[in-house]
């Protein structure tokens, strides 16, 4: 478990510490460059690998120092291909499930604000030591004075009071490496995923929300192998929440103990499912996919875990995205026709109604190619590999520019589903599972 850290919880601590860091940042940039212009050709992709590792490294200690607003943000980040380089990114992954926890301290005052009693007033027996900590809050193992086992999330201080002012911190920061590394050149992503990521926390920052959301997902999600925690109701507020303990790994700690194929096979197909049915059955999802938020249960099902950030589909939304899948297997892998796919995406609200089908093929298509095969190559067969599956080679690059004056916007819940899309098929290929892709099943329009 790593060190334990107080929070700075002051708008000029935490825009000092950010200063501070893009300011490293900066000069650690400004050295790789002085070093490159001497360097010999055949140690730059080496040299490369150091500096975008040391930058990580950077921007993972102060979004753990910050956490909240911030913290999420890395999450997001460790997830969108295109935004950093892999060695960024995977640095971040670690802010989903493994962050350092506040002290025993905060934690008591946190219980004394929101019920008037201690934690071992509250709890036949409260474990001060979090096993587990993410990006508002961290979670402790409990027993209730009825015997029963329990995972404790408190959210950290002043959470709530800083969503508004950790965005503009945190766009300064990502700004300046920008600037200064090249290595986040997609500046209009940022500022889109800043303004989903502030109507999210808001309702991330209610663990009352979270409940509700946890009590929906139970009493709808009828598919077999997948397992949500019951919420102890009693002992859970608005910013501590307490749910049934489940025996289990994270994906990553499971994944280390060498699992079968067979076994990767069935935990694939569940998640899977479970995404699929959620968004085309329920059309409402968990947006937040990543490798803290599931369990292999010791049964070998799912445990699914944090509803904070749950996202309803529209009938519009889903409507138009069925299409879409069909037509890009169609153009590009079957070789099929272009009008359709620049329908759907008109459908979608991302192109304007005003593209030709001539500027669509002339202007658009190969700029949209890569990541359109890459999205859909799991889905042109009825059962696919993820062994197989190919980095996410992002959106349109630097050289494809020309393509942004024909994005005409998007329909309000595609970010998040994009965001949850690209989590789930992110899990499938680190887990290595061979899964059955007819993901149309679950659609009962």
């Amino acid at each position: 478990m790593p060190t334990k850290t107080n929070i700075p919880t002051s708008k000029l601590k935490r825009s000092t510490l950010t200063g501070i860091t893009a300011a490293r940042i900066g000069a650690k940039h400004v050295g790789y460059k002085a070093r490159s212009l001497v360097m010999k050709k055949k140690n730059e992709p080496a040299s490369r690998l150091r500096h975008e590792e040391e930058i990580a490294e950077l921007v993972f200690s102060v979004l753990t120092k910050l956490r909240g607003t911030a913290l999420k943000v890395s999450q997001i980040l460790s997830m969108e291909a295109d935004i950093l380089p892999v060695s960024i990114r995977e640095k971040l992954k670690e802010a989903c499930y493994q962050v350092p926890p506040i002290n025993r301290a905060l934690v008591r005052k946190q219980f004394i604000q929101e019920f008037y009693k201690t934690p071992s007033e509250l709890f036949h027996h409260f474990d001060s030591q979090a096993f587990a900590a993410a990006s508002i809050g961290q979670v402790h193992r409990a027993t209730t004075h009825k015997g029963a086992s329990v995972a404790v999330k408190v959210q950290y201080p002043g959470i709530s009071a800083s969503i508004e002012s950790d965005l503009r911190i945190i766009e300064t920061l990502f700004s300046a490496l920008s600037a200064s590394s090249d290595l986040l050149p997609q500046k209009n992503v940022l500022s889109i995923t800043m303004n989903e990521m502030q109507d999210r926390l808001r309702e991330e920052v209610d663990y009352h929300v979270e409940a509700d959301n946890i009590k929906w997902f139970q009493d709808n999600v009828k598919i077999p192998g997948v397992r949500i925690p019951s919420v102890a109701e009693e002992l859970s507020s608005k910013r501590i929440l307490s749910l049934e303990m489940l025996d289990g790994l994270h994906l990553p700690e499971w994944l280390a103990t060498h699992p079968s194929q067979q076994q990767r096979d069935q935990v694939g197909q569940k998640l899977f499912d479970y995404f699929w049915y959620c968004a085309l059955d329920l059309r409402r999802i968990n947006a937040d996919l990543h490798p803290g938020n599931f369990l292999v249960l010791s049964d070998g099902n799912l445990g699914a875990l944090d509803f904070g950030c749950v996202r309803s589909l529209g009938q519009e939304f889903i409507s138009s995205f069925v299409k879409l899948i069909p037509a890009l297997v169609d153009t590009f892998h079957n070789g099929g026709s272009s009008e359709t796919l620049l329908k759907v995406y008109q459908s979608l609200k991302v192109i304007s109604e005003t593209v030709s089908l001539d500027q669509f093929k002339q202007e658009i298509q190969a700029s949209i190619e890569p990541f359109g095969r890459w999205l859909c190559e799991a889905y042109a067969s009825e059962e696919f590999d993820f062994q197989d599956k190919q980095p996410c080679p992002g959106r349109p690059s630097e050289d494809s520019r020309a393509l942004v004056k024909f994005l005409n916007g998007f329909h309000q819940e595609q970010l998040c589903f994009d965001r949850a899309h690209l989590g789930l098929m992110n899990l499938l290929t680190d887990i290595g599972a061979v899964v059955k892709t007819d993901w149309m099943k679950f659609h009962n329009i």
